[in-house]
């Protein structure tokens, strides 16, 4: 299986959270490969520039390869990606959208915690 972490699951990585259970940890582990998309290094320096998370953001973008994860790059087709997601009034977050449509154009399968995700399709797993 290749998966994409969802922003959550990439930080929680990398600060051992206790939030990435045992079968989660399995699961990331034993996959094939592992992606971290760019657009959730964007979204936390965001956030940190905003105060709402500390984060040494040069350490986390290194951790990422030496985790043996690989970066995927934002291309022009994950972003017209998302005129084919559905509009919902509840879920409007565009770096949440943005990875779902990675997840799909790739095909990976998303890992995320956000519940609201599931509804854009079998490319999102709820963990």
């Amino acid at each position: 299986m290749r998966l994409l972490l969802d922003t959550h699951f990439a930080f929680w990585w990398q600060t051992g959270d206790a939030r990435i259970t045992a079968s989660v940890r399995k699961v990331i582990e034993s996959a094939e490969a592992v992606f971290v998309s760019r657009a959730s290094l964007w979204e936390l320096t965001i956030k940190a520039g905003l105060g709402r998370l500390h984060i040494d953001l040069p350490v986390f973008a290194a951790q990422v390869e030496a985790m043996g994860f690989t970066w995927l790059d934002i291309r022009n087709e994950h972003i017209l990606g998302l005129a084919g997601l559905p509009a919902c009034d509840d879920h409007k977050d565009p770096f949440d959208r943005l990875l779902v449509a990675q997840s799909r154009a790739e095909p990976l399968i998303l890992l995320t915690v956000d519940s609201k995700l599931v509804r854009y399709g079998d490319t999102v797993k709820l963990v």
